[in-house]
């Protein structure tokens, strides 16, 4: 994304205070609704029995750690930083753009879902995707962050929840 792309996105989007608001919700409730369905997952994990819930827990829970241990030490910078425009939304995070927290850890509980069972990944792989767009609709990801941290999450998920 060049800074005139990312100058014009948010003009056409701040030109229309309703698509704002919309994408602010979307925003928001995608992020709620993917932590819903997973605490949701896992009490059903629990109150089953179920042997498969350490492997819930612990495959999004190392996703998470070393998903911000690897955006930690590549320390990209946000595009309001780089641009010098602020957000749709206010946001003051200095660096660690790449990958997306967001994406990854959406995108680990999608595949942790989809492992436990498949019909529950469908939505969750749908809110990993609102999760990722609206990242870079509100101008604080590059699409590269989002699109890392989708793959960075999900694969990283698929390998620990064989590994483990």
């Amino acid at each position: 994304m060049t800074a005139q792309r990312y100058s014009a996105m948010l003009a056409r989007l701040r030109a229309h205070p309703r698509l704002c608001r919309g994408i602010q919700l979307a925003a928001q409730a995608s992020v709620a609704l993917v932590y819903l369905l997973y605490a949701g997952l896992l009490a059903w994990l629990a109150w089953q029995g179920d042997t498969r819930l350490l492997r819930a827990v612990l495959v999004p829970a190392a996703v998470f750690l070393l998903g911000t241990a690897l955006r930690a030490a590549i320390d990209r910078p946000r595009p309001y930083e780089a641009f010098g425009q602020p957000p749709l939304f206010p946001k003051d995070t200095r660096g660690k753009s790449m990958p997306s927290r967001h994406a990854f850890s959406a995108a680990g509980i999608a595949v942790t879902a989809w492992y436990v069972w498949p019909p529950l990944g469908v939505p969750a792989g749908a809110l990993a995707l609102v999760i990722a767009v609206t990242r870079v609709l509100s101008g604080v990801h590059y699409p590269g962050d989002v699109l890392a941290g989708l793959a960075f999450g999900g694969a990283a998920a698929w390998v620990g929840l064989y590994l483990i």
